[in-house]
């Protein structure tokens, strides 16, 4: 399991024995749906956010945001503390939804459902449905989750630490950005909100497995306008910039006019949707969420982290590289368009294998933690602690 997100709360936790999930016990029944509730009563509030938000993500350098949502349960369930409740070992007998259905006939109920709902309201065009279906599967992965996860006796602190940063998501969705109509804000606070949903119901107990996932949902926004433009403008410069020097070193008879790349007199604009940001965000998303995932020092997860800027980058100019090279072979426009989306697509294969590549590396380089030992002269090992 990855390192646990620490908190001044967590660390300060006194020792207690961990509490076992029962539908009988009253306090762990009234928990679960207490956050199970109260997440999708927050869903709801934000439903009008949410609309807008799916707007965005119409958009191809934000098309990745319906599935953050999934990646950040995904993340949740990954560093569960109690796995055996979906996963028992052999023999054993894996946790039910209210005694009614194992979690796993559960699990399906929840996507299939989520499915059917999202699929006929694409077909009739129904966004109202779309949306729904979405907010099932989000919810309902949740309830899923939780099921058979202990919750820990809350301190009257973290209750009233939860219920302030609950406030204080909707008093900056009400009293700032709705005013002011700032939407970066009002999306901001949702996140803000549900991060006090969780340390009410649940502590900081539940904070220390499942509040990466909830600050991973950060990833579903687009970035602020007075952030994307500048930013857009720049990674279209340095992408055609560096792809003519690359074209160059290849021998290709290339000319750069700003953001036009002219290869043997045929001119290839490297467009805002080929700037690269759609790749950089997704790839940073997805090293963010490795970081929390593997089990590695922590000098190496956040060699990870600074990694993935420079190697969305490279792969993004290797595709331009590529669709310069392939134009020049192909020259019909149906080719070029072919060729375009193909490279689109498959970048994302050398940037995972890059990701890949360095963690190999990286594994070969350091030791992890718990495998270090001293050794005293004369003396048998003793492992740090």
């Amino acid at each position: 399991m990855a390192v646990d997100f620490l908190t001044p709360g967590a660390m300060q936790a006194p020792a207690e024995e961990a509490p076992t999930f029962s539908w009988a016990d009253a306090t762990q029944k009234a928990s679960y749906f207490a956050l199970v509730g109260l997440s999708a009563l927050l869903v709801y509030s934000y439903w009008n956010m949410f609309e807008l938000t799916a707007q965005v993500w119409e958009k191809p350098q934000y098309s990745h945001g319906y599935i953050i949502p999934l990646i950040a349960l995904y993340l949740m369930w990954f560093r569960r503390p109690n796995p055996v409740a979906q996963e028992p070992p052999r023999g054993g007998q894996e946790e039910t939804f209210l005694n009614l259905m194992p979690a796993s006939q559960f699990r399906q109920a929840i996507v299939g459902g989520g499915l059917v709902a999202t699929g006929i309201g694409w077909w009739l065009e129904n966004h109202l449905l779309e949306g729904l279906g979405w907010a099932i599967l989000c919810v309902g992965g949740l309830a899923y989750v939780l099921i058979g996860q202990p919750f820990f006796k809350v301190s009257t602190a973290a209750r009233y630490t939860g219920a302030g940063i609950l406030l204080a998501g909707y008093a900056l969705r009400i009293l700032v950005a709705a005013e002011y109509e700032i939407e970066p804000l009002n999306r901001m606070s949702f996140v803000v909100a549900l991060f006090g949903v969780f340390l009410l119901v649940g502590g900081w107990r539940l904070i220390a497995w499942a509040g990466p996932a909830v600050g991973f949902l950060l990833f579903m926004y687009p970035l602020p306008t007075m952030l994307e433009r500048p930013l857009l403008g720049w990674l279209q410069r340095v992408a055609a910039a560096l792809s003519e020097v690359v074209l160059v070193i290849l021998g290709q008879p290339v000319v750069r006019n700003g953001s036009v790349i002219i290869v043997d007199g045929m001119e290839m604009e490297v467009a805002e949707a080929c700037s690269g940001m759609r790749m950089m965000t997704i790839f940073l998303g997805l090293a963010v969420a490795m970081v929390f995932l593997i089990k590695r020092p922590w000098w190496d997860r956040f060699t990870v982290l600074l990694s993935a800027i420079p190697i969305a980058l490279f792969v993004n100019i290797l595709r331009i590289v590529v669709t310069a090279l392939l134009f020049r072979v192909f020259d019909s426009e149906l080719a070029h368009k072919m060729v375009h989306d193909f490279a689109g697509f498959g970048m994302m294969i050398p940037a995972l294998g890059l990701l890949y590549l360095e963690q190999t590396v990286l594994a070969k380089l350091t030791v992890p933690e718990e495998g270090i030992e001293a050794r005293a002269i004369g003396m048998g090992p003793a492992p740090i602690r």
